[in-house]
Parts: structure tokens; C-alpha cells; sequence
């Protein structure tokens, strides 16, 4: 069987794992390494230490990030004890409680998880994992060192959760971007998304992106800047055709049929993206 990592640049590697369908970052510098994304349960983030190890790089692992909090990016971390897990100040506060969320949809219907392959077996490994949080935290931006190279850890704003980061490795010209762009499928429009903050984001990350420059989703294969951005106008389209149909007096369980054939995607696609939208309308007044 090949290996899991894929070195995509300059010791920078990418793995991506049935489970989930979760795309797992390695940045490596000259005395140290970094994981991006530790999958789903204690089970599945030792098998990207023995993967890992395989590569034979001999360093240590000193950092682990999350791109951002839900649990098929964050719940291995607990076997990286001798790593530092970073991720944005919201995760800090919401860890705990989004745990206690996921393992009470999978204990009600082990079926009722997101739309990607698992089986029987990785729920119940995925109920049996402690979850760790994070060990440093950041508002806006924030820097790893691992020897010979620096990564830097951005916070652009709100989209597919409120605390979704970009890490970058300036020197390599890559950027992992978790769940705010994915590629085997259309991005999550979940119970916790900014619909209409979620474009500007993207054209915040988007912005420092260079042309060639390599881009790892949280699912699927890696893209190019072109791929983000056009994603970003799928997402712009979203959030205008929400003010559009809130602007209009359009009820919230009436809308998503309203938007018809305006909407860019599959109505099954845009999740809970117009309840969060009138929401944050709502609340904006």
C-alpha cells in the first residue's frame, strides 16, 4: 500500500483518510514537526503517529493545530502528549461543549454523522476518546516555529464555525485551510456557520494567497487559489439570495424552496445556511 502522506512541497505533506474523508497536514522543519488535524477519535490520531514515524523524517512532533473545533479535526489529539496543541481562542471556549453535542447526536443514532464514510466501529471509538483541548490559543494571528521554518497561524473571520484559522508555511507556498474550502464536497452549512460572513472571510485568506500557491482543504483533494475563489462567489450568491429573501418578508421555513433555482448548489447542500443567515439578520436587527 502507498503511504498516507503525500509530500506536496518543500516537507510538507498531506494525508487523506477514509474515515471522515479528513485531510491531515505535516509540516516539517529542520529539529521539529507540526500536525495539522488529528481526526476523530484516540484510535484514528495514533495511526497518524505510526504514519508518521513511517516517514522516517526523525524529529519529534512538538505542535499540533486545528483548523477548528468539531470533532473529525480535534479528537486525536490526546495521544500527541508531547505536543502543544494551538487553536483559535473560540475553540478554547467551546471544546468542551461541542464534545459533549457530537457524542450525544452519535449516542441518540450512530448514523446521524456528517455525510462521509465511517462505520459502526469508528463511533464507538470516536464515544470511548477524552477530548483535549487546546493548550495555547490565539485572537488574530500567532507563529510556529519548528527549527529552520516558521508557520503562521491567521484567524480572517467567521464562516464554517467562529473560529476557523488558515495555517500557512510561507517558504513552501502552501496553506491549509480546514472546512472553509473542502473539495469532495460542497463546504458544511452546519448548525454553528456565518453564512453571510463566510465570503469575506475567504476574500481575506484569499488576498495573500499566491497564484501557484497549494492549498489543502479539510476534505478532499488539494486545490488552487482559483478553486477558493470560486467557491467564495458560490458563497457570496448564498448570502445575497438570504438578505434578499429576509429583505422580502420571506419566512425562514419558507425560503430555502423561495430561492428556487437562484441558489448556486443543490437545495440538500446549503444545510442550515438560510436558518443561520435570518438569524444573524435577526440579531443585527
Amino acid at each position: 500500500m502507498p503511504h498516507p502522506f503525500v509530500e506536496v512541497a518543500d516537507r510538507c505533506f498531506v494525508a487523506r483518510y477514509r474515515q471522515w474523508d479528513v485531510s491531515v497536514g505535516l509540516v516539517a522543519g529542520s529539529d521539529s514537526a507540526m500536525v495539522i488535524d488529528t481526526r476523530a477519535s484516540s484510535q484514528q490520531g495514533t495511526e497518524i503517529v505510526h504514519d508518521v514515524q513511517a516517514l522516517g523524517l526523525g524529529i519529534p512532533i512538538t505542535s499540533v493545530v486545528n483548523t477548528h473545533v468539531h470533532f473529525d479535526h480535534s479528537f486525536g489529539n490526546a495521544v500527541f502528549a508531547d505536543a502543544r496543541v494551538t487553536a483559535h481562542a473560540s475553540v478554547g471556549l467551546r471544546w468542551r461543549d461541542d464534545e459533549r453535542r457530537i457524542k450525544k447526536v452519535f449516542r441518540a443514532d450512530p448514523g446521524d454523522g456528517p455525510e462521509y464514510a465511517y462505520t459502526a466501529a469508528d463511533v464507538q471509538d470516536l464515544l470511548a476518546t477524552p477530548a483535549r483541548g487546546p493548550d495555547d490559543t490565539f485572537a488574530q494571528t500567532t507563529e510556529i516555529v519548528l527549527g529552520d521554518r516558521a508557520v503562521s497561524l491567521v484567524y480572517s473571520g467567521r464562516g464554517h464555525t467562529d473560529g476557523d484559522i488558515s495555517i500557512r508555511v510561507p517558504d513552501a507556498g502552501v496553506s491549509f485551510l480546514g472546512d472553509l474550502i473542502e473539495e469532495s464536497a460542497t463546504p458544511s452549512l452546519g448548525g454553528d456557520c456565518y453564512p453571510l460572513d463566510w465570503p469575506a472571510t475567504l476574500r481575506r485568506i484569499s488576498s495573500d494567497l499566491s497564484p501557484d500557491e497549494v492549498i489543502v482543504p479539510g476534505h478532499g483533494t488539494r486545490v488552487d487559489r482559483a478553486f477558493v475563489e470560486s467557491l467564495t462567489g458560490d458563497l457570496a450568491t448564498i448570502a445575497r439570495i438570504i438578505r434578499d429573501l429576509h429583505a422580502a418578508g420571506v419566512p425562514a421555513d419558507e425560503a430555502t424552496a423561495a430561492g428556487a433555482d437562484r441558489w448556486p448548489w443543490p437545495t440538500h447542500a446549503l444545510g442550515r445556511a438560510v436558518v443561520r443567515g435570518y438569524r444573524q439578520l435577526e440579531a443585527a436587527g
